[in-house]
């Protein structure tokens, strides 16, 4: 009778756990954590009965989360069991719903980010602790079938997106890949459907970046061709990772003459894609395309700095842009910040004027998580504090593959990095 009474008290237990119901919806998901684990403690302490299998679904998924993807990857071998859950598309979505709010800040305790590095020169990639030693976390290993050099890249929520669409000559394919480095898997995207701009004057403009209200990863493909009968118009292409498909569109009176179309000037936000452009009377502007409304935008720059000659550089602030530039021949960068109120109207703060010390490259490499930008002295990393505007050693005795050599572009681009498991089941 014993014996029967204490396997009816922990089969008990293990129902009260199931049926337990787990909500998304939790800030934080701690208390739940709490309260599960402490009802599994006891059973454990009384007679040592339930075993780490016998978790419930819900428990499992609120420890799995919290876990660096290389780990949630080894649990897939603990048994069949969790390898299937790991893989289905609703832990899949856990695990970036948990990532949506560390990113919008909708957690309430330390959670270890990171940054993504780029070498120049070698195309090496690594993500690192974004800390004071900035250790390495892991490197990424380019998969057969990438192109490796002279590709267009950006990055958002986990996955990276690479083309050779950009590429000038004709003897490429105009491919789109997009690739969970941390999984090791990629896919070819469907061709886009916009031809290949001929003419001299033409432009075009890639972007990607995470929908976080449809959870959809989407690309954007735009070419003005110039071309008569309505020489300002522009041909769009949306790219949705949910449809593996791509919607084309066309919008007229477009008065932007060019376009900066490196990766590393191009920011992706709260569902617009951003870039830096020359409008018809040849002042610096920012041209945003909104996916919500398919529409594309000219966002005009502060006065002072929308005429200056110095191509500027945009990074992701937070939820925000953040406009970097070196006015020409005077030592010291502006930090402006942009932003919009509730009627999507556009304003710029300025955030940060600093005049740095001797030694300092004239180049912001990237921002860290907590909106500080980073630039290189001598081998070293620096930052600057946005509160003191003062600079901070962010990485001592730092060695790059090549130095930083002056007239040369900087050996290296550093991003924000989130992790994700996204495209795991395919």
């Amino acid at each position: 009778m014993s014996n029967c009474l204490q396997l009816r008290n922990v089969e008990t237990s293990k129902r009260s756990l199931i049926n337990y119901q787990f909500t998304s919806s939790s800030s934080s998901g701690y208390p739940i954590l709490k309260r599960h684990r402490n009802m599994v403690d006891n059973e454990l302490m009384r007679k040592n009965r339930l075993r780490i299998h016998d978790l419930p679904t819900e428990l499992l998924a609120e420890i799995l989360v919290r876990l660096p993807v290389k780990y949630i990857l080894r649990c897939r071998s603990v048994q069949k069991s969790w390898n299937c859950f790991i893989k289905s598309p609703v832990f899949i979505g856990l695990q970036l719903n948990y990532q949506k709010q560390i990113i919008s800040g909708n957690h309430n305790y330390s959670y270890p980010k990171y940054l993504f590095f780029e070498y120049e020169d070698s195309f090496d990639l690594s993500i690192r602790f974004d800390d004071v030693q900035c250790e390495e976390y892991c490197k990424l290993e380019f998969l057969r079938g990438l192109p490796n050099h002279d590709a267009w890249f950006a990055l958002s929520y986990g996955l990276i997106c690479m083309s050779t669409i950009l590429l000038t000559g004709h003897d490429h394919n105009r491919n789109v890949y997009l690739w969970n480095p941390l999984i090791k898997k990629y896919k070819t995207l469907p061709e886009s459907p916009l031809p290949p701009t001929k003419n001299w004057q033409a432009w075009e403009a890639l972007a990607f970046g995470f929908l976080p209200e449809v959870e959809d990863y989407v690309v954007i493909h735009i070419i003005k061709p110039c071309l008569p009968p309505h020489p300002q118009s522009v041909i769009i292409g949306v790219y949705s990772l949910k449809t593996n498909s791509w919607k084309k569109s066309s919008q007229d009176n477009v008065l932007i003459s060019g376009i900066s179309s490196n990766h590393d000037n191009v920011v992706f936000i709260n569902g617009a894609a951003f870039w830096v452009g020359v409008n018809s009377d040849e002042q610096r502007i920012l041209m945003c395309f909104d996916t919500k409304t398919d529409i594309l935008c000219e966002i005009s720059l502060p006065d002072s700095v929308a005429s200056l000659s110095l191509v500027p550089v945009i990074h992701q602030f937070g939820q925000s842009i953040a406009y970097l530039i070196w006015e020409v021949g005077v030592n010291h960068f502006d930090m402006w910040v942009l932003k919009y109120d509730h009627l999507n109207e556009f304003t710029w703060e300025k955030k940060m004027c600093v005049s740095p010390s001797k030694d300092v490259q004239e180049e912001v490499l990237g921002v860290r998580n907590n909106g500080d930008p980073i630039l290189a002295k001598y081998n070293n990393l620096i930052s600057y504090s946005l509160d003191s505007h003062q600079e901070n050693g962010f990485v001592d005795r730092w060695t790059p593959d090549s130095p930083y050599e002056e007239g040369y572009g900087p050996p290296y681009v550093i991003r924000p990095f989130v992790e994700s498991l996204v495209m795991l089941n395919d």
